[in-house]
């Protein structure tokens, strides 16, 4: 009888492992009827219960078992994955230990109650765990990649890294070791190499939703969200309820200014899962785009109320309505033990908005210089670098490189590059502009950034942009230009005009008109106090690294203007320079300068700019959808004596 019933296991156990459910599950239930207290048959419906989900069920199973035979390490084991997964951590942990007490000698069970502490946020005991699992068995692959994960969490990337391959000389095919670590070299900004691995774990695996999502996330890096967006398709295909692949996608709908498709993602998501805290911030942002500021308002306060120290969220809503009674639960967060530095930069911004709102302006520069220390502390800039740069710019375009390039490019009068320094009212132009009826606003643009970044390679140079334009021939040229303007087109394909609102490609001028001779520029400028105030007070995510500290700000400044001179002189009449305050003042007369400068007849609909329904993402998103006022004009007196650090720079005498 007991050879019988041990034949019947294996062959459950064949069924049970092939994913034959039913037929595993019939011939455990026989060995039950025959031996209720079997606790070998007793343990594999517990673990067919834990796969399907019945966690409560199979804890019960999982118990009759262990009384059937308490000395059998894999019950206590598989009883604390049942605990994990119901996030009763405490009774997973002992589940561990005793089976711990019964086989020192279990890896596998260090490594989940290595996973079990990482659930509870105890990173560094989980490293512990996972390292003893380690010891005791050198080639089992898992708690290798489990370690690599906690190491990546605390920012260790290097020996996270270490770990993954570790992990993979022992198991090459690991599609999860892969995936994870391209996740690492995702933020370590190596997508290329990132994207390696996420398609070596989809070769192995094709039906790896997160693989997929994953590589999405490392093609919108790179700015191909149209390819990105395929693939978080692809993951929701194989995952309906993957909310994180929804909110992905939002993003990447986002970026390629498509808000109200965006929204359908997040609702999604949250659909999915209802505490989703990122996905309703997310949403609150595509609205204020959109303009729909209340709607925009009731999301953030709904992340809030889910994550009440969810510091994004208290800056976004901080933007749209800086109201006095969000400072003390502010205040109480910033006072919190173990309060990051980046939750802190945020919460301090949110301060400065709220103060600067209600004309509290020492209190409001005080927040705001806080949170640009603590920015700018974690930032590699060196302005004198920058210098060098602007330096180089100048010497390699230049006469002799524009008669070299004269016949270069694409002749397509289609673009309008709309460039400055940040805030000196670029989003404004792109609002009039894309009001008239044959223009199309695209926002900022990655994509001339992203050739910049491409060309040494594909020259085949060893120097780096710009001294490799040295080698940039005809071809190339007509390369980048034809791959511009199919992506701008795709945006829309019978606009006359399409513009490109990326203020940083005021350094690309000579790239642009290298790839473009006939590109229309719009050049924004505005008094400079003004504009570096505004820049000093808004926080930028990514990028714009010379912001967080008033002397830096004020030499990039001074390096932008000379930069500017030598366009405006390598370039006369190609540029148009558009100061604000004469806009704000004239705004008829101004716009129709732009219009003008674009080749288009006039069109009245760009007087009525704040009607347009087109998406914003920047910071003046709830600016445009407002006629035009002045009370931006002189802001910068109101800090007049914090400002002197940048006056000093500048050598800006404020009393002329």
């Amino acid at each position: 009888m007991a050879s019988d019933i041990s034949e019947l296991l294996q062959t459950g156990l064949e069924h049970h492992q092939s994913g034959r459910l039913q037929e595993a599950e019939s011939i455990y239930l026989s060995i039950l009827k025959e031996q209720p207290q079997n606790p070998d048959a007793l343990h594999l419906m517990g673990v067919m219960a834990h796969q399907v989900g019945k966690n409560e069920i199979a804890i019960d199973l999982f118990e009759k078992a262990i009384r059937a035979n308490p000395n059998e390490p894999d019950f206590y084991n598989n009883s604390g994955e049942a605990f994990r997964a119901l996030k009763k951590y405490d009774q997973a942990i002992a589940c561990y230990k005793q089976a711990l007490e019964i086989n020192p000698g279990f890896a596998g069970a260090y490594n989940n109650f290595g996973n079990v502490l990482k659930e509870m946020g105890k990173l560094e005991e989980a490293i512990e765990r996972y390292q003893q699992a380690i010891v005791v068995a050198p080639d089992f692959p898992i708690p290798y990649n489990n370690l690599g994960i906690v190491l990546k969490d605390l920012g260790r990337h290097s020996e996270a890294i270490s770990r993954y391959e570790q992990a993979l000389s022992l198991l090459p095919d690991y599609a999860e070791a892969h995936s994870n670590l391209g996740n690492v070299l995702l933020e370590l900004e190596r997508e290329e190499d990132a994207i390696i691995h996420y398609q070596k774990a989809l070769a192995i695996m094709p039906g790896y939703a997160e693989a997929h999502s994953n590589l999405g996330n490392a093609l919108r890096s790179l700015g191909r969200q149209t390819e990105a967006i395929k693939h978080y398709e692809q993951a929701i295909a194989l995952r309906p309820d993957f909310a994180m692949a929804q909110y992905n996608m939002g993003i990447a709908l986002d970026e390629l200014g498509r808000p109200e498709d965006a929204i359908g993602c997040y609702e999604s998501a949250i659909a999915i899962n209802a505490d989703y805290a990122e996905a309703y911030n997310n949403l609150g942002f595509s609205l204020q785009e959109l303009g729909r500021r209340e709607e925009a308002i009731r999301n953030y306060k709904m992340a809030l109320s889910l994550k009440p120290d969810y510091a994004a969220a208290h800056l976004h809503l901080s933007m749209l309505i800086p109201g006095q009674e969000q400072i003390p639960a502010i205040e109480n967060l910033l006072s919190s033990p173990s309060l990051s530095e980046t939750d802190a930069t945020h919460y301090h911004f949110a301060l400065g908005n709220i103060y600067n709102g209600n004309e509290m302006f020492d209190k409001a520069f005080e927040h705001f210089s806080q949170a640009n220390q603590l920015k700018r502390k974690n930032l590699k800039y060196d302005a004198k670098t920058y210098s060098i740069y602007v330096d180089e710019l100048i010497k390699s375009y230049t006469e002799e490189f524009l008669e070299k390039t004269a016949n270069f490019g694409s002749d397509s009068n289609l673009p309008v590059f709309i460039i400055g320094m940040p805030r000196s009212g670029t989003t404004l132009v792109e609002q009039i502009l894309s009001s008239h009826s044959e223009v199309y606003g695209a926002g900022e643009l990655s994509a001339i950034r992203r050739i910049e970044k491409a060309l040494a390679k594909k020259l085949g140079s060893l120097s780096s942009y710009p001294d490799c334009m040295s080698m940039c021939d005809e071809a190339i040229a007509t390369q980048f230009s034809e791959e511009y303007l199919q992506e701008i087109i795709s945006y829309s394909p019978n606009a006359l005009g399409i513009t490109d609102k990326n203020p940083g490609n005021f350094h690309r001028i000579g790239l642009i008109k290298t790839l473009f001779p006939n590109a229309r520029i719009i050049h924004c400028r505005r008094n400079v106090l003004d504009t570096c105030t505004s820049i000093f007070f808004n926080h930028f995510v990514e990028g714009n690294e010379y912001s967080f500290d008033l002397k830096e700000l004020g030499q990039y400044y001074l390096d932008y203007e000379k930069l500017m001179d030598h366009w405006l002189n390598l370039f006369p009449g190609d540029i148009l320079t558009v100061q604000y305050e004469e806009l704000v003042r004239n705004q008829e007369e101004v716009s129709r300068q732009l219009v003008q400068h674009i080749g288009l007849d006039w069109d009245d609909n760009c007087i009525d700019f704040h009607l347009n329904k087109r998406p914003v993402r920047t910071a003046s998103s709830v600016q445009v959808r407002q006629p035009i006022y002045t009370r931006s004009i002189e802001r910068w007196k109101h800090y007049e004596k914090q400002l002197a650090p940048l006056m000093e720079v500048l050598n800006y005498d404020a009393s002329s």
